[in-house]
């Protein structure tokens, strides 16, 4: 799942990498048949400058069209990454092929058997390092479903590295070392050498976590600092979506600035690249900001069985409900929540024509249009759902139950569903909701935040830079027990409000 907390920054790309790995002098071993619906490749990482890696293999499948869905992505102008592209029958008879353009083949037989190269410099963004396949001079992260072209989705592969280099995955193994991939949209590698293993257990879960680099915090802060998000969170989703995953904490592939960090979830592996701050408790807090998020996404959604991009869902409604678990954990008070939802409220109104699309269709839209728009305004929704939902059932319903109705219905289930009627069913069938998904997510309008929260007592300040949100000055009894739940508390927030004043007129006498 795609979350960059990094935009704007400058980045460098390596232009000089170090011999990376032994060449391989054994041939390959291809099957001679492979099951139809799978695959059986080998990777090879090649001694070059920029890095390269060889890839060659079979698929049960004979195709004349061959497409590279990686060749599409984001490369910073690095030109095509895919060569010397070639392909046989299931005989070994080579066929001819044509390149009809970046990353798309066609042969004037049917084949099966394949072999190219692929460039994998680091990504001149660096913090598309954390969603796309690169490879520098001391470590590397290959993400199946860039590095290979459209294939069937299960399959074997082995890896052919320099011996001093070790690669990590959640993937099993069968007895020939190859790993075994049950779909390869969502299997990764991590490759490399001075790679440090910890495991860990959350329940029945297994956890290894894979670290590189020196940090602020030594490594069994990244140990304590899961464990205590995955727990927290099976608690809330009442299971675990696997048996193991994995955390990766890697520093980026190029010099950035140390609060900067890029992080992706594939299947169970969460991979978090990082810039490096001299502070351990400010690195700590980047640590815990960025893991509590990108964990969340092992449930949500790589623990779901559904189908269709609803970024609506689980990027913008798990950004706001990750901030719900930072006030349970206590790591944020009830006025980091509003300034929250302030910022957030701030980036929407930013977006032109936001009222044109419906969450739904910005979700289906947002690498053609703003990807942003969909966790902004989604994380906005999410807010008034939970809001809303409180004060219709009195406080004994919030979006906690929403996860956990989600994923009892279709956690780990074999056959995916459509995501967005999943979703809409789970929401409308909340008590007394029946009519908010219609209103805020299956149709195109624009927030009226200023309006839509003050049933709740709170209040938006208007004008100035930035949005302000805060609790009315006089709110009812059912306000107030609304707002307690959230973490309201009213002494520390006139503590808070009399500290503004003391200050202020502090800076006005000093005038």
């Amino acid at each position: 799942m795609m979350l960059s907390m990094s935009p704007g920054f400058a980045n460098k790309l390596f232009r000089h990498f170090p011999t990376l790995f032994l060449l391989v002098i054994a041939q390959f071993f291809i099957p001679a048949t492979v099951r139809a619906n799978s695959f059986d490749i080998t990777i090879t990482a090649l001694p070059s400058d920029p890095a390269r890696v060889h890839v060659e293999g079979v698929t049960g499948t004979e195709t004349k069209a061959w497409s590279f869905p990686g060749e599409r992505l984001t490369t910073g102008g690095q030109g095509e990454r895919v060569s010397n592209f070639a392909l046989a029958d299931a005989s070994g008879v080579e066929v001819r092929v044509r390149r009809l353009a970046p990353g798309e083949f066609e042969s004037d037989d049917p084949a099966s058997r394949f072999s190219y190269d692929l460039m994998l410099a680091p990504p001149l963004n660096a913090a598309d390092a954390a969603h796309l396949s690169w490879v520098s001079g001391e470590r590397g992260v290959l993400f199946l479903s860039d590095v290979l072209p459209i294939l069937p989705s299960k399959g074997k592969v082995a890896l052919q590295l320099s011996v001093n280099w070790e690669v990590f995955s959640v993937e099993a193994k069968d007895r020939q070392g190859r790993f075994e991939i049950p779909d390869a949209g969502r299997s990764l590698f991590v490759i490399g050498r001075d790679l440090r293993a910890r495991n860990g257990r959350v329940d029945t879960m297994e956890v290894t976590h894979v670290i590189a680099g020196e940090w602020a915090f030594p490594d069994e802060e990244i140990v304590k600092t899961s464990k205590e998000n995955l727990d927290d969170f099976r608690k809330l989703m009442g299971g675990l979506p696997r048996r193991h995953s994995m955390v990766v904490l890697l520093p980026f592939p190029s010099q950035v600035a140390g609060q900067l960090w890029s992080a992706e979830t594939r299947g169970g592996t969460v991979l978090l690249l990082s810039g490096r701050l001299p502070s351990k408790l400010a690195a700590l807090a980047q640590l815990n900001a960025a893991l509590t998020h990108e964990l969340f996404h092992l449930w949500v959604p790589n623990g779901l069985a559904l189908k269709g991009d609803y970024g609506w869902f689980y990027e913008g409604f798990t950004l706001y409900q990750v901030l719900r678990m930072g006030m349970r954990q206590g790591r944020l008070t009830f006025q980091d929540y509003l300034n929250a939802l302030g910022r957030a409220f701030d980036a929407y109104k930013s977006v032109r024509g936001r009222q044109e699309l419906s969450l739904i269709e910005a979700s289906e839209r947002r690498w053609t249009s703003n990807p942003a728009f969909v966790y902004h305004k989604g994380m906005l929704v999410a807010f008034l759902y939970e809001l809303t939902l409180m004060r219709r059932t009195e406080g004994k319903s919030s979006l906690v139950e929403v996860y956990r109705e989600l994923y009892q219905r279709h956690g780990g289930a074999d056959q995916k569903v459509d995501a967005s009627g999943a979703l809409i069913s789970v929401l409308n069938g909340m008590p007394g909701m029946n009519d908010f998904s219609d209103q805020y997510i299956q149709n195109a309008n624009q927030l009226d935040l200023v309006k839509e929260i003050e049933i709740f007592g709170l209040r938006i300040a208007t004008g100035g830079v930035r949005t302000h949100v805060f609790v009315a000055d006089s709110i009812s009894r059912q306000q107030r027990d609304l707002l307690r739940r959230l973490g309201y508390n009213e002494r520390r927030a006139a503590d808070e409000r009399r500290l503004q004043l003391d200050l202020g007129n502090h800076l006005s006498l000093r005038r």
